[in-house]
């Protein structure tokens, strides 16, 4: 009876693309804490990430902008723009060592959700995927 008083969260899957081993589990180690995050799946370069885009579908990917290229993409700006054109509802979270205005302003421009800074940002990453959560159960 309780457990129907309950409101049922969906599980989301969350893509991560980062080439440095140590900041994908510092990202796992993060949310896999989250209630609801049933999936974290991993890509080290943008073919890659393309792949498990298409295999995986999910509802949030968080992207380096400085990552091996491939596909004909150049970096995580690409991939964020390939996810945007396929996958228009995928929520994307760009998190960088790289974080300029004129980054800040073309990853926007391209429909990230977020775009956060490694060095200083980096706590907000679970905060914004909980978010994008609540938005994504209609809460």
């Amino acid at each position: 009876m309780l457990g129907s008083l309950m409101v049922q969260m969906s599980s989301i899957t969350i893509l991560i693309m980062d080439d440095a081993v140590i900041i994908r589990k510092l990202i796992v180690n993060l949310l896999s804490e989250i209630q609801g995050v049933e999936r974290i799946v991993q890509a080290t370069d943008a073919a890659s990430a393309l792949k498990l885009l298409a295999e995986y579908k999910p509802e949030v990917a968080i992207y380096d902008i400085k990552i091996p290229g491939g596909e004909g993409l150049r970096n995580g700006i690409d991939v964020l723009k390939a996810t945007k054109k396929s996958y228009p509802h995928a929520a994307v979270i760009m998190l960088t060592n790289h974080a300029t205005a004129r980054y800040r302003v073309e990853c926007q421009q391209a429909g990230a959700d977020f775009f956060f800074d490694k060095s200083s940002e980096f706590e907000q990453l679970a905060a914004a995927v909980e978010e994008i959560m609540q938005r994504t159960n209609g809460a």
